[in-house]
């Protein structure tokens, strides 16, 4: 069985589903995973976006672990472009990117591009590996992509 990972799930609301599919999809290949994610399932009801803010910095901090799931338009999302920023002030948090079904390579968010530790397709293995500390760079096809250089400094 895999360590536990407490993670916090960086998303588009619109891709809600995708989180739950995620989830699991890493319980079927034994991840044990303690999600702090903000979905419809867990919603935070909150309008001020300072409020927002706080309450995502909370649940990013107690993650040990930052997956961004790319889909289209993932890119154009200021929230999630956010998470990743916050998320980065954190040298000790791993950020792994997951490429969802059907994306391609335009819809990367450029923090994310920026940030990550990894970013690998929508595989079990290969995310459970990345969370587990190996920076694996793929394309959404799977293919191999260069490894990118994170920039990392404590606030």
């Amino acid at each position: 069985m895999s360590d536990q990972h407490n993670i916090f799930i960086s998303h588009r609301h619109e891709d809600d589903a995708l989180v739950g599919d995620l989830k699991k999809m890493l319980a079927g290949s034994g991840a044990v995973i303690r999600d702090s994610s903000i979905t419809s399932e867990t919603p935070n009801n909150a309008k001020s976006p300072d409020y927002i803010r706080t309450l995502l910095a909370d649940q990013i901090r107690w993650a040990g672990k930052i997956i961004v799931i790319i889909s289209p338009d993932t890119k154009n999302h200021e929230w999630v472009d956010w998470e990743i920023e916050y998320a980065r002030k954190f040298p000790d948090k791993r950020i792994v990117g997951v490429w969802a079904p059907g994306t391609t390579h335009d819809d990367m968010p450029e923090p994310l591009e920026d940030y990550a530790n990894a970013v690998v397709n929508w595989d079990a293995q290969a995310i459970i590996d990345a969370l587990d500390g190996k920076d694996n760079w793929t394309e959404p096809s799977g293919a191999p992509a260069p490894v990118q250089s994170i920039p990392r400094a404590a606030c």
